[in-house]
């Protein structure tokens, strides 16, 4: 009795899937190193691992570059701000300059009304000056104003050292010398005026430079030349007012 088979490939598949089940099994039986498995798994672990790794590495990169686009949208969005407080810093260290400046010759314009005054208090009898100036150096102003320098193209660091705050420099004014140089024709009249100037509480440091005899008018006098400092009177001497002007 003969039989057809009617179903193509039935048996093609049946011999392909025992074909395939005997190659696996035949690997499974061939594969008995404990080593050769390990170093399998060892592969596959680094490969994932690789993988993870790669992901992560885009994402932070992702992430930076996306920082990175925002602080440079802030940097172009603020940077008229920035130039604005600069040129604002540039200002108040102007003006500050400018009122150390004022402070400087305010506090010092009334240092020879006093000297005079205190010359002319103690000027004894038969006594007359013929020069009164100066010997110090007169004091420098402050610094020169920089706020027309600040348009001037200044490297970031520079600018950013510049808009840091700065303490305000502490001026120390030099000590005012002056000489007196006069003539009297009594020697105790001099005695007598050193130690009135050295009373004075705006002067001090009063000595004796030079002193001579010399013939004026057919007679003998002595001119002297006297050197002292001018010194800062306590506080209660000075005594000021408010000025009143009368507006119409």
């Amino acid at each position: 009795m003969l039989q057809i088979n009617l179903i193509p490939g039935s048996k093609t598949s049946r011999r392909t899937t025992g074909g395939l089940a005997g190659v696996i099994g035949a690997v499974g039986a061939s594969v008995r190193d404990p080593w050769l498995v390990g170093a399998a798994a060892a592969v596959a672990i680094a490969c994932t691992s690789v993988g993870l790794l790669f992901s992560a590495q885009n994402a932070r990169a992702a992430e930076v570059t996306e920082q990175v686009d925002r602080a440079v949208r802030d940097s172009t969005r603020y940077a008229n701000v920035l130039d604005a407080r600069r040129r604002l810093t540039a200002e108040r260290d102007s003006v500050q300059r400018q009122l150390q400046i004022i402070r400087s010759i305010d506090d010092n314009r009334f240092n020879w009304a006093h000297i005079l005054e205190e010359i002319s208090r103690a000027l004894p009898a038969y006594t007359w000056l013929t020069t009164i100036e100066q010997t110090s150096a007169a004091p420098l102003p402050p610094s020169a104003d920089t706020a027309a320098t600040e348009k001037a193209p200044v490297p970031a660091a520079a600018r950013a050292k510049r808009a840091a705050p700065v303490a305000a420099p502490v001026v120390v004014q030099p000590p005012l010398l002056f000489r007196v140089v006069g003539q009297t024709v009594d020697i105790q009249a001099l005695t007598m005026l050193m130690r009135q100037l050295e009373s004075s509480p705006f002067v001090q440091h009063v000595s004796l430079a030079k002193s001579e005899i010399v013939v004026l008018e057919g007679k003998d006098v002595t001119q002297f030349e006297l050197s002292a400092e001018y010194e800062v009177p306590p506080p209660g001497v000075v005594r000021t007012a408010p000025l009143v002007v009368p507006v119409r």
